[in-house]
């Protein structure tokens, strides 16, 4: 199967975003309240999510109120945005599973999406990425900041000028979560503790988050889990930014696109109940799912063309 490691092609960019989320009485208010040009949010909108509107109201006068519907990221025509993740599998052994790499890279243009394993993926990744990555652009790394995944980014970081890693939200949040259930004693205490911690690192003071869960040590029942949960921000500092910052200015923070990406490359096919593959069969089924996403399905199996890594 080693035809697959170049099974990558620009697929056509998509519109960000959907349509408007909520009710229809929901969306006639913010249609209202955009027009009368308040300040403050509607009913049952968030201020972060307003914020938002109102900045591209004000930095883009002429959308329409449409438009402004469908707000979502917005990636610079400058920029690339690479998102990175991995895929556990179950294998015919007993508590052991197979690890699946997946990537995306995305550009005002178009796609394109690769998986693979252990450093073949990293090195097939990074030529693409330094292929895509042209004169004067900049590359935006996507990541729930693993140990691999941070040391991929300093190897890029030595070749492209311009690069910024983020740890997404979602992420973030779930690390938080997991750690704090077992940090806090009761149920109301695990809530006020992860409010505290979150709101802190979603306006980007990772040093504040860090103050409070040190001061949280006398009340913890688990001081190894809040040792785990220090050493985990301190570790990804660089990488928490001002999240709110990012979102009000419509920058990527969150990893829904690549969580859709696991489900379509390995998870809808390989994660069934009872379903076990050995790790070059769940490779296999993961590189069809690639060269399917990547629009080579055809090329290949009728003219036995492989998709070239740079788009043409």
């Amino acid at each position: 199967m080693t035809w697959r490691r170049c099974a990558s092609s620009w697929c056509p960019a998509q519109r960000p975003g959907g349509g408007p989320a909520g009710p229809k009485e929901l969306s006639a208010a913010v249609d209202l309240a955009l027009t009368a040009g308040a300040e403050r949010p509607p009913q049952g909108i968030r201020q972060a999510d307003w914020d938002r509107v109102l900045d591209a109201r004000r930095q883009e006068a002429t959308l329409t109120l449409e438009e402004l519907c469908h707000l979502g990221p917005v990636l610079d025509p400058a920029q690339v945005l690479l998102t990175i993740d991995a895929v556990l599998t179950r294998t015919p052994q007993a508590h052991q599973f197979g690890e699946i790499r997946t990537a995306r890279l995305m550009t005002a243009g178009g796609t394109r999406c690769l998986s693979g394993t252990g450093e073949a993926f990293l090195q097939t990744l990074r030529v693409l990425t330094l292929l895509s990555v042209g004169p004067g652009c900049s590359l935006l790394l996507l990541a729930d900041g693993a140990r691999w995944i941070r040391a991929f980014f300093h190897s890029m970081a030595a070749s492209v000028t311009s690069t910024t890693m983020i740890v997404d939200w979602w992420h973030a949040r779930q690390k938080c979560a997991e750690l704090g259930s077992r940090i806090c004693r009761a149920h109301l205490a695990k809530d006020r503790f992860l409010r505290q911690v979150q709101r802190r690192l979603w306006r980007g003071d990772v040093d504040g988050a860090c103050v409070f869960v040190e001061a949280y040590r006398p009340q913890a029942r688990n001081l190894e889990k809040l040792d785990e949960l220090l050493g985990y921000l301190r570790a990804r500092r660089e990488f928490l930014p001002n999240y709110r910052q990012r979102y009000t200015l419509r920058q990527y923070i969150g990893s829904g696109h690549t969580e859709k990406l696991n489900d379509l490359l390995v998870a809808r096919r390989q994660k069934g109940q009872g379903r076990h593959w050995s790790q070059e069969t769940s490779d296999a089924l993961a590189a069809l799912r690639t060269l399917l996403l990547n629009d080579g399905w055809a090329r290949y199996w009728e003219h036995r063309e492989v998709l070239p890594l740079l788009a043409s």
